[in-house]
């Protein structure tokens, strides 16, 4: 049965970015060249910032007992900055040195609020830096300019009013039905109340606030240079470069030859690519694996041997170095791994009964048909020595998986047999 895909690991990711560290390098590149490319694109903008201190004004400046702290609302001042009418008036300031329309000013002009004061600070993004400050000061002038207008307004409202009630109480006082002493009184009493509000209308101050820092011409753009645009493509592009990376299938995919094999670490490589049969392959396999001659009684001689399975795979490795070692006169035990449960496996499998029992023998572990390279690490940190049988066409990149997790668990791989593709293959005579 095929094996399962395995979890990618580290070494995975990090092979791949070594493999494909071209595809990272190019992406990046590209995204920094783009971002130097933007920042000749992008229109250079300055920022400028002029601050106001806003003094309260209320809509009935005779109220007595009024909360000076309440009395402005500095979001509705805010919103006042920003309205077009304050826009036209900062147009008609400019008009002499720079040619803005009102629209343009809303738009660059944005309206910031420190926390629990009655201060403005006023930015205005501009195409120069003269041009920023100028406008930064003429929409302060202009709000203070409108609020002043609103407030003198509104002071000539209260006061047209008053007098026009001073008025009708002038013209009641003649008529018949106000003739009594008391409705006389009354009407001499609400004449001089509205007599006072007059005299204190006068006196009302309408000083709407004042420019407590006037703008100064930037030294530096507001808007991002070719240095941080440059570096902010070159991020952006090793973070789409990675994935790609990553994600892109190996036009290699295959082990290829013994550099292959030597690729992806530093084993001891068989090259059978030329053998015209697999047996002498083997046979020079058993040769160079370092057997004891004398196997102790209180264990066996474990050797695990992995293949990659084919879907048309006739071959079992393990038999095969069995065989071979036949051949070379020693007898050996061929175990399927994969014909134990991998529960056991994961638990301790062999245990210390079933070693004693194979005491004295060579015992070859195929873990060929093994669905979990874990397994297959557990299994080589419990074998004496560990044989990898790979073709040219084989997967690298699962053989370098599973060479990357023996490293981890300082395994070392005593042999690598490489063989020709499964459809070259002479079948093994016995």
């Amino acid at each position: 049965m095929p094996t399962a895909p395995q979890p990618a690991q580290l070494t995975d990711i990090v092979g791949g970015l070594r493999r494909h560290w071209p595809i990272v390098a190019v992406i990046a590149l590209t995204g920094l060249v783009l971002g130097v490319l933007a920042s000749f694109a992008v229109p250079a903008r300055y920022t400028s910032t002029s601050t106001v201190a806003v003094h309260p004004l209320t809509s009935d400046p005779l109220g007595n007992g009024i909360d000076t702290s309440r009395s402005v609302s500095m979001p509705t001042e805010k919103g006042l900055v920003t309205s077009r009418k304050v826009a036209e008036a900062a147009a008609d300031l400019l008009r002499p040195q720079h040619s803005l329309s009102p629209d343009r000013i809303i738009g660059s002009t944005t309206v910031d609020i420190p926390e629990d004061s009655l201060i403005l600070t006023i930015n205005f993004s501009g195409d120069t830096p003269k041009q920023a400050a100028a406008a930064a000061d003429a929409v302060a002038q202009g709000y203070l300019a409108t609020r002043r207008e609103d407030a003198s307004g509104e002071i000539q409202r209260l006061t047209k009013s008053a007098t026009a009630q001073i008025g009708d109480i002038q013209v009641a006082a003649k008529q018949a039905a106000y003739d009594t002493p008391i409705a006389q009184r009354s009407l001499r009493i609400q004449a001089e109340a509205l007599g006072t509000k007059l005299a204190e209308l006068g006196n009302v101050d309408l000083d709407p606030g004042q420019i407590v820092g006037e703008a100064v011409s930037p030294t530096e753009r507001s808007t991002p240079g070719a240095v941080s645009l440059g570096l902010g493509g070159l991020f952006l592009g090793l973070l789409i470069g990675i994935p790609v990376a990553l994600l892109r299938k190996d036009e290699d995919s295959e082990i290829g030859g013994v550099d292959g094999l030597h690729a992806i670490g530093d084993q001891i490589v068989l090259d059978g690519t030329k053998d015209i049969n697999r047996a002498d392959t083997w046979d020079i396999a058993a040769f160079m694996l370092k057997i004891p001659a004398n196997i102790e009684d209180d264990g066996p001689f474990m050797i695990m041997v992995d293949a990659e399975e084919g879907p048309d795979s006739t071959f079992t490795p393990g038999q095969e170095l069995v065989d071979a070692l036949e051949r070379r006169g020693r007898s050996a035990r061929f175990v399927d791994a994969s014909a134990i449960n991998e529960g056991k496996i994961s638990r301790g499998w062999p245990t210390a009964r079933k070693r004693i029992s194979w005491a004295g023998e060579i015992v070859i572990i195929d873990t060929t048909n093994l669905t979990s390279d874990a397994n297959k690490v557990a299994l080589a940190t419990r074998s004496d020595s560990v044989l990898l049988a790979r073709s040219t066409t084989d997967d690298a990149l699962a053989l370098r998986r599973l060479a990357g997790l023996l490293r981890s668990k300082s395994v070392d791989i005593a042999l690598t047999a490489l063989f020709p593709p499964r459809p070259e293959m002479i079948t093994l005579n016995r």
